[in-house]
C-alpha cells in the first residue's frame, strides 16, 4: 500500500468512525485508537499539505447535528478538547502555554465525565434554551428534552439579568444504564453500547416524555461569557451557588502534580457512580485563557489526559458464534472469570476472524482483555510464551450456527455472514427494514412490536404482515384500539407504494434506496425484474457486477418466488409509479443543511422524480448543491470548487 493509499484509507476510516460516534451513538474505535489514527493523519497532512481538504477531521469538529431539531448558532463556538496519553504530552502542553504567557501557571484538574456536552441559556434567570454541541458552530435545540432532566435548574437560585449561558455534561450513572439495558433487552429493543452512547441517543429522542423516562443527570463545568470572575475555579463555585451540580476540582502548578492527581483520580474510578475516561486540565486564569485563544478545533488553554483502558489476563476457554440482526457472525470468547474495571468478566468479543488471525489466538491461550466502555470487553493480545504445545486454532464456521445454511464472505469484507435472509437471527432486521419509511413506510409498526409479533408467532414471513387482524394486535401488551386501527390503516396504505419501495423492502443484499429506484425505473414492473438475466441488470444505471449478481441470485431462489407471490396476492403494487420528469436529467446533486419546509427525504424524492441523482458527498462531478441552514463542510467544499449553490425556494420554483 502506497503512502497516498494509506492516507485515503485512514481518512475514510476516521470519517466513518466519527459519523457512527456522533450520528448513531456507536463507538467503533476506542478513544485512544481514534486519537492515534488522527495523529497519523495529521503527520501525513503536515508532510503533504496538498492532501489537506476542508472536509478532513483535522480541520473541523465532529458533528452530531440531525435533521430532527431546529439549529441554533452558538454565541461562542463549542470546540473539542485535545487529548494526551502520557506525562510527556502533558509537560509539552504546559510548556507551550507558559512560553506564550509566563512561567508558574495555575491549573485546575477535573474528572472527565464520559457524557454529552450541552449548552444552557437563561434569560433573566429562566431557562429558555438547551443546545447540543453539534458541529461546534451550530447545535440542535433540544430544550423540551432538557426540561425533563432534574439536575438542570429551570430557574436560577440567584437572579441574573439578561442572557446567561452555562455549559456542562449530560451523563448517566452506570447502575441506571445497566437497568435500562436490561429493560430494553426484555422488551426486545436494541441495547446501548455504553452510558455515553445511551445519553447521546436519549437527548435526541423526538418524544420528551420518553426522554423523561431515561435517568439523565447534568453537571455544569464552564461559563463561556461571564467577565467579572478572574479564575475558572471561582466560576465553578459561582455555578454551585446558582443551583447547579458541579464537578470536583483540584489545583496544580506543574506536570508532576497533575500526573499525581490523575493517578489518584484513576484509582477512584471503580468507586464512582458514573464513568470517567480521564482528567481535564484547564488554565485557571480566565484572562490568560482568552490570550491563548483556540485553533480551528480546540482551545489552547485546556487538555484532557485520557486514562488507558484497564487490562486483565485470563484463560480463553472456548469460542461461540453469535449471529447479528444483519447476518454478521461474530466470534465471542468464553473466559475464565476475571475482575476488570470493577466487574467480573466472563466473555469478550473477538470482533472477526481476521482479528483472530492477526492476534494469532488459540483455544486455551492466556489473553489480555480490556474494557474501554464496551458492554462486552475485547481481547487485545495473547501471552504466546504461555501457550500449551497442543493448543488448537479457533475454527472458522462454514455454516450459520442459527439456521445451518452456508455462510458467505462478501468480496471486500472481513465479516462472515449468514446468506439466508430468513434466518431466525435475521428476521427482526428483515421486518424492520420492510416497514421502514424508505421501504413500505408502515408507521407505528416499530421494533418492539415486531419483536412481540415474532415471539408470539403471529408473523414469520414478510407476507404475514398483511394477514394481521385486529384481534392479533389487540391481544399484545399495551395495544389500544386506536393504535391498532392506525397500524392496520398503515398496512393497507402500504400496498399502494411504488415498485422501488417494495424492492428496497425485500432486503436484497447491496440494494439500497438509489439502486432500488434505478432498477424500478429501468424495468417498470416486478415481473420483468423477476425474469431478467444478470446481463440485463448490468444495463441499469449504477448497477455493477456485485449488485447484479446479488439481485439475480435473489430472484432465482424458490423462497423469494413464493414470498413475492404471496405479497402480490395481498394486493401489493408491482408497478413503478414514479414521475418521469427530465428537468435534472444527468445532474448530480448534493443536499446539505436544514431546509425551511422540506426534510431531506422529501427533497431527494423531488430531485429524483425529475431525473436527478442525489449524492452524499461533494466532488468535481457535483452539478449543484441544495443548501439549507447550518450547511457545514459540504457547502464550504462546494464553494471552493465553484459549484453552484441553490436554496429550497429555487428548487420549488424550478419544478413548478
Amino acid at each position: 500500500m502506497t503512502e497516498l493509499e494509506r492516507f485515503k484509507k485512514l481518512k475514510k476510516e476516521l470519517q466513518e468512525a466519527s459519523e457512527l460516534y456522533y450520528q448513531n451513538a456507536i463507538s467503533p474505535m476506542s478513544d485512544e485508537e481514534f486519537d492515534m489514527a488522527m495523529k497519523e493523519l495529521e503527520a501525513m497532512e503536515l508532510a503533504h499539505p496538498e492532501w489537506v481538504t476542508s472536509d478532513s477531521l483535522t480541520q473541523k469538529v465532529g458533528s452530531d447535528l440531525s435533521n430532527t431539531f431546529p439549529k441554533i448558532k452558538h454565541s461562542v463556538p463549542m470546540l473539542s478538547i485535545s487529548n494526551a496519553y502520557n506525562e510527556e504530552e502533558i509537560h509539552a502542553f504546559i510548556e507551550s502555554a507558559e512560553k506564550l504567557t509566563h512561567p508558574g501557571l495555575e491549573w485546575v484538574c477535573e474528572m472527565k465525565i464520559d457524557g454529552v456536552s450541552l449548552s444552557l441559556t437563561y434569560e433573566n434567570g429562566f431557562l429558555i434554551r438547551a443546545v447540543t454541541r453539534g458541529d461546534g458552530q451550530f447545535g440542535d435545540d433540544i430544550t423540551p428534552n432538557a426540561l425533563t432532566i432534574e439536575d438542570i435548574p429551570k430557574t436560577l437560585e440567584k437572579p441574573i439579568p439578561g442572557i446567561f449561558e452555562v455549559r456542562g455534561e449530560v451523563y448517566m450513572n452506570r447502575s441506571d444504564f445497566e437497568s435500562l439495558n436490561e429493560k430494553f433487552s426484555k422488551e426486545g429493543k436494541k441495547i446501548f453500547q455504553n452510558p455515553r452512547n445511551t445519553v447521546a441517543g436519549s437527548i435526541k429522542l423526538k418524544n420528551p416524555q420518553e426522554c423523561a423516562s431515561r435517568p439523565l443527570h447534568f453537571i455544569a463545568y464552564y461559563i463561556p461569557q461571564k467577565k467579572d470572575a478572574k479564575k475558572h475555579s471561582e466560576n465553578l463555585e459561582y455555578l454551585k451557588s446558582l443551583g447547579f451540580e458541579t464537578n470536583l476540582y483540584w489545583k496544580a502548578s506543574n506536570s508532576k502534580e497533575i500526573m499525581e492527581r490523575s493517578r489518584l483520580i484513576g484509582e477512584s474510578r471503580d468507586s464512582l457512580a458514573f464513568d470517567i475516561d480521564g482528567m481535564v486540565i484547564k488554565l485557571n486564569d480566565i484572562k490568560l485563557q482568552e490570550e491563548l485563544g483556540a485553533t480551528a478545533k480546540s482551545p489552547r488553554w485546556v487538555i484532557a489526559y485520557k486514562f488507558k483502558a484497564e487490562r486483565a489476563y485470563t484463560k480463553l476457554l472456548s469460542v461461540e458464534y453469535q449471529v447479528g440482526r444483519t447476518g454478521a457472525i461474530t466470534p465471542v470468547a468464553n473466559l475464565s472469570p476475571v475482575r476488570l474495571a470493577g466487574t467480573t468478566v466472563k466473555r469478550a468479543t473477538l470482533h472477526n476472524f481476521d482479528e483472530i488471525k492477526r492476534l494469532d489466538i488459540h483455544l486455551g491461550d492466556i489473553v489480555g482483555v480490556e474494557k474501554g466502555g464496551e458492554i462486552i470487553p475485547k481481547i487485545v493480545g495473547v501471552l504466546k510464551e504461555e501457550r500449551l504445545p497442543d493448543a488448537k486454532e479457533i475454527p472458522v464456521p462454514t455454516n450459520c450456527p442459527e439456521c445451518n445454511e452456508p455462510v458467505i464472505l462478501p468480496e471486500g469484507e472481513v465479516i462472515l455472514r449468514c446468506g439466508n435472509l430468513h434466518c431466525k437471527a435475521m428476521r427482526q432486521c428483515l421486518f424492520e427494514n420492510f416497514v421502514s419509511r424508505d421501504a413500505m413506510n408502515i408507521e407505528n409498526l416499530g421494533p418492539s412490536l415486531i419483536t412481540a409479533l415474532l415471539d408470539s408467532k403471529k408473523i414469520n414471513n414478510l407476507s404475514d404482515i398483511y394477514k394481521l387482524t385486529r384481534d392479533d394486535l389487540l391481544c399484545l401488551e399495551r395495544m389500544a384500539d386506536k393504535s391498532v386501527s392506525n397500524i392496520l390503516n398503515a398496512i393497507e396504505k402500504s400496498k399502494d407504494q411504488s415498485l422501488e419501495h417494495l424492492l428496497l423492502a425485500l432486503g436484497i443484499r447491496y440494494v439500497g434506496r438509489t439502486s432500488a429506484k434505478n432498477i424500478a425505473k429501468h424495468f417498470r414492473n416486478l415481473n420483468a425484474i423477476q425474469n431478467a438475466s444478470r446481463e440485463e441488470f448490468l444495463e441499469v444505471t449504477d448497477i455493477g457486477e456485485k449488485i447484479a449478481d446479488s439481485i439475480y441470485q435473489f430472484f432465482q431462489q424458490e423462497s423469494t418466488k413464493e414470498e413475492i407471490s404471496k405479497l402480490l396476492q395481498f394486493g401489493l403494487n408491482p408497478l413503478y409509479l414514479g414521475a418521469e420528469g427530465s428537468l435534472f436529467q444527468g445532474q448530480t446533486i448534493v443536499i446539505t443543511g436544514t431546509l425551511p419546509s422540506l426534510d431531506r427525504n422529501e427533497a431527494r424524492v423531488l430531485i429524483e422524480d425529475n431525473g436527478g441523482k442525489v449524492s452524499g458527498s461533494v466532488s468535481k462531478k457535483t452539478t449543484w448543491v441544495l443548501a439549507g441552514e447550518a450547511a457545514g463542510s459540504k457547502l464550504t467544499k462546494a464553494t471552493e470548487l465553484g459549484i453552484p449553490i441553490h436554496d429550497e425556494s429555487w428548487l420549488l420554483e424550478q419544478i413548478k
